[in-house]
């Protein structure tokens, strides 16, 4: 068998679409390293598709409504778009998506609660795969949701509502700052390469959040966060970070009394009619890894989705992200010289798209006609357009074109959807 932690040896993905083998799967669960399962190799499709096998532990959010299901209304143009790759030239959503070199596994668009695009080469449509930094905007609607109840206050600090925290970097730095990640500390994680580098907040806090040493000993995963350092004043600069997105999940838990998890599904989850569970991946310790370690259906991320468009009661009862809720996300943008200035350059290059005009509580790129988009590590995507009630999701692992996110704001303007 090949080394399926060598990329150049990897296998087709494709291949991985009907499950792994026994040996595959006690290869990749055995290598248990950042670096094999976080590389984009096969190791990387396992994880992604078979996370309840390699985290120490997952909280199951049920799916407790009856499906609201999605029709279908396939329009064969959406495939046909042409856009601009970084290593195979011009190529429709369609040819890339079955590339070899695209690494791609699934993809949907959804447009006014109907499902008008879905193509899945390398999973099924009933796996879950995780969602990656895409998850990042759960944690920030809980906190939305519970300022909405009055239980939180975005100008309040990290210190008032979490003592554990007192005396460190991290006590007078205010919610919002950390909603925005312009916590000026030490914990960005994608300018300097920091997500790999040894001895870093990033990487230790990944380290013991996978039950992983560091220098011996799996460090306490609180314990990792307080050592972070001040390095700037909060509110400069804005820098990347998944430090900060954990920070909001025990913000959410100290407020609420409860497991993070739980919280999700009395709030969201239970109130969707969604097809299968959520699964929330948890540190050795219990705490949700909120900020990229959540696992669902293509068709649920979707769903999720498309609570911020007018087509949310096509998913549920209720309305869950309010008319303020998705203001306070599209008006909340800085100025685009602070978004360049930290850490935008990086959504510019992704999206292959410099119209944005900032970031805001935890989504990566808004733009002036509203529309949102989130990314994930290994090319998770969410794109959602309230104004085209439209929304745009796939599911991917790193290869050697990791392009795919090229076709989200190209498909949202291309008048398809108008």
């Amino acid at each position: 068998m090949n080394n399926s932690n060598n990329k150049s040896e990897q296998l087709p993905i494709a291949e991985f679409k009907n499950g792994f083998t026994l040996e595959q799967s006690k290869q990749f669960r055995n290598n248990r390293e950042l670096s094999s399962w976080l590389g984009g190799g096969d190791a990387s499709v396992w994880v992604n598709l078979k996370a309840t096998e390699a985290f120490p532990s997952t909280a199951y959010v049920p799916n407790r409504k009856a499906v609201k299901e999605l029709p279908k209304e396939i329009n064969p143009e959406i495939g046909k778009l042409v856009t601009e790759t970084n290593n195979l030239g011009e190529i429709s959503l369609d040819d890339f998506m079955v590339h070899p070199d695209s690494r791609a596994q699934a993809f949907m668009v959804i447009h006014k609660g109907k499902i008008v695009y879905e193509n899945y080469p390398a999973m099924q449509p009933t796996d879950s795969h995780i969602w990656m930094s895409t998850a990042k905007v759960l944690p920030s609607l809980i906190i939305d949701l519970l300022i909405a109840e009055g239980k939180m206050d975005e100008s309040k600090t990290v210190g008032e509502y979490l003592p554990v925290f007192k005396d460190t970097a991290w006590e007078n730095i205010s919610v919002l700052d950390v909603l925005d990640m312009t916590t000026g500390l030490n914990i960005e994680e994608l300018q300097n390469g920091t997500w790999y580098a040894p001895g870093s907040i990033a990487q230790r806090m990944l380290s013991a959040e996978f039950g992983l040493p560091y220098e011996g000993k799996v460090e306490d995963f609180t314990e990792v966060l307080k050592d972070a350092k001040k390095v700037r004043e909060a509110g400069e600069q804005y820098d990347y970070s998944s430090v900060a997105t954990q920070v909001l999940v025990l913000l959410a838990e100290s407020v609420t009394g409860e497991r993070w998890a739980q919280t999700v599904d009395k709030r969201i989850w239970s109130k969707m009619g969604v097809e299968a569970p959520l699964l929330v991946h948890t540190t050795p310790d219990g705490i949700a890894m909120g900020h990229g370690m959540l696992s669902s259906r293509l068709t649920d991320f979707a769903r999720f989705g498309m609570l911020y468009t007018p087509s949310w009661n096509k998913v549920t009862d209720e309305k869950i992200v309010s008319d303020n809720i998705l203001k306070r996300i599209q008006t909340g943008t800085r100025n685009l010289d602070f978004f360049m200035k930290g850490s935008g350059p990086l959504r510019v290059s992704q999206l292959n798209d410099d119209t944005m005009i900032g970031s805001s509580r935890q989504w990566d790129s808004v733009w002036t006609d509203g529309d949102l988009f989130k990314s994930g590590f290994q090319q998770q995507g969410l794109y959602v357009s309230p104004k085209r009630d439209l929304v745009i999701v796939h599911f991917s692992v790193n290869g050697p074109d990791d392009s795919i996110k090229h076709f989200l704001r190209p498909l949202a303007t291309s008048g398809l959807f108008d």
